[in-house]
């Protein structure tokens, strides 16, 4: 495919900046990708007449991968900006390959390898911003956007680690089909110019925490019957401890921070710390009841995913939660979905919401939410109050099977729940979770390291779950819900079929 032909289907025909006769110093970025994708791929009749170019179709993903390096971008390319104006379109080549991802002729993953090779040899690697080495009990490295460990060998891992923005393609010698596998998977990138990447060396202790439920107030906007917090108190995490707990909690190669409550977005220094958030690698997930998550709010938001709470269709969920919630958290999630965030629902399964399950269903899939949690809540807080809400084990059991996804919060085969997750409260105190706040472990100002080296982690052998086939995936369900150390949870046991011995 000679440069002519290059130009005239990229150029001349899709570009709105394109001048006959004049000749540019500089080719803008999405000619040159658009060009090599040319080379390796003849251009067919579907590549000159696909669909009318869709300005917003992944748009930060080709601003990160295509528009970033481009000679024009630093100049204010309008089409890039937060704001362009009414009608702007990018460059031809922008056009051609965001028309091609949209057809499902691309994928992102063939992006980013062309823009590897654009770059070339003279680039300088670096892991990607949506990437990190976490040493753990094994070393990974994680994807940060997409919630995914990759477990890596020590050669891998010592590669990566010389992977900082430093050192030019050609300088590492590296196994191509390992580099072209990490381009492709989004965990390494090429770089123009050299930058130091931000990394915490170390290891995790054993176990790792992975997994941390930060309750940052215990203020809330609503009264909902099943809270097991109770009444709202006015109690916040301490302002001059934000840094000091991501800090640490990176330190210790952890990989999820589950910013929660109370209502998280009440919290009197939450400015600061959505600012802060973006400077940690780590996975930042907001748990809200999304009254609060307006547009511009959700927009603002320094976060990967919103969780927000969905506990039935409009009766159901108002039954609990009070009148005008569930409109107040579709709005949420419609905000959360706009911006671009991850979307997950968790459900508390009740008497009120027994005959909504299908629409509920139908509407987290017509939200494109990723992940759906159901679970059956615990007697304490204002649950007791409520009798009549319950419902019993065996009916609670067979709506767990709604939900779908696979985030994993803590439990390891042979284990009981909270292998890997704790809780911070608002005071800064170390929990095993939310629902064991009377029992701390130490704080944030006196380590969380050493605090986490205190809880008590229960295997399962050593509980009345000890020769159940299903204990590795269970993990013998939720301790407080079970009623102590070493008994079953009655509602996990009728999920997963009753006791079965190995």
């Amino acid at each position: 495919m000679t440069s002519d032909r290059g130009a005239e289907i990229i150029c001349r025909r899709q570009c709105s900046y394109f001048k006959p006769n004049r000749t540019e110093e500089e080719r803008c970025r999405g000619y040159s990708l658009a060009a090599l994708l040319i080379q390796e791929r003849p251009p067919t009749e579907d590549l000159e007449a696909v669909e009318a170019f869709d300005p917003l179709f992944g748009k930060d993903f080709l601003r990160g991968h295509v528009c970033r390096d481009c000679p024009f971008y630093e100049d204010g390319c309008d089409f890039v900006s937060d704001d362009p104006s009414e009608g702007c379109l990018p460059c031809g080549g922008l056009v051609v390959l965001s028309r091609l991802l949209k057809q499902g002729t691309l994928d992102e993953s063939d992006i980013r390898r062309l823009d590897f090779l654009q770059l070339g040899e003279d680039s300088y690697l670096a892991l990607t911003p949506r990437s990190a080495v976490r040493r753990l009990e094994e070393d990974y490295v994680y994807h940060i956007t997409n919630d995914e460990l990759y477990e890596i060998n020590d050669d891998a891992a010592e590669f990566l680690d010389l992977c900082d923005g430093t050192r030019r393609v050609g300088e590492l010698a590296a196994d191509p089909e390992f580099i072209e596998f990490c381009v492709k998977e989004d965990l390494l990138e090429a770089r123009p110019v050299p930058g130091k990447t931000l990394s915490y060396e170390g290891r995790s202790p054993v176990p790792s925490l992975r997994y941390l439920e930060w309750l940052v107030t215990f203020r809330c906007n609503l009264k909902c019957a099943h809270c097991y917090l109770g009444e709202a108190e006015d109690s916040d995490f301490p302002r001059d401890l934000i840094r000091s707990l991501l800090d640490q909690f990176s330190r210790m190669q952890g990989l999820r921070v589950m910013v929660s409550g109370g209502e998280p977005t009440l919290y009197k220094h939450f400015d600061l710390l959505n600012d802060v958030m973006r400077e940690y690698a780590v996975r930042a997930v907001l748990l809200s009841n999304g009254l609060t998550l307006t547009e511009e709010f959700a927009a603002s938001l320094n976060f990967h995913e919103v969780q927000i709470s969905l506990d039935g269709m409009e009766h159901g969920h108002d039954a609990i939660r009070g009148r005008g919630a569930f409109q107040a958290a579709v709005r949420g999630l419609q905000a959360a979905g706009k911006a671009g965030l991850d979307l997950s629902v968790a459900t508390m399964i009740h008497r009120e919401n027994l005959g909504e399950w299908d629409r509920m269903r139908d509407l987290v899939h017509e939200l494109g939410v990723k992940e759906w949690s159901i679970d059956y809540p615990c007697s304490k807080g204002r649950w007791d109050q409520h009798p009549g809400l319950a419902v019993n084990s065996e009916q609670a059991a067979e709506l767990m099977r709604y939900g779908f996804g696979s985030s994993y919060h803590g439990t390891s085969p042979g284990w009981t729940c909270g292998r890997h997750l704790a809780a911070v409260l608002p005071s800064g105190e170390l929990c095993k979770c939310g629902l064991f706040p009377e029992k701390c472990y130490g704080s944030v100002t006196n380590g969380l390291a050493e605090a986490w080296t205190r809880v008590r982690h229960m295997p399962i052998e050593e509980t009345l779950c000890a020769g159940c086939a299903h204990a590795g995936s269970c993990g013998g369900g939720c301790r407080f819900r079970a009623g102590g150390d070493v008994e079953k949870d009655e509602v996990m046991c009728r999920f997963y079929g009753g006791d079965q011995e190995v």
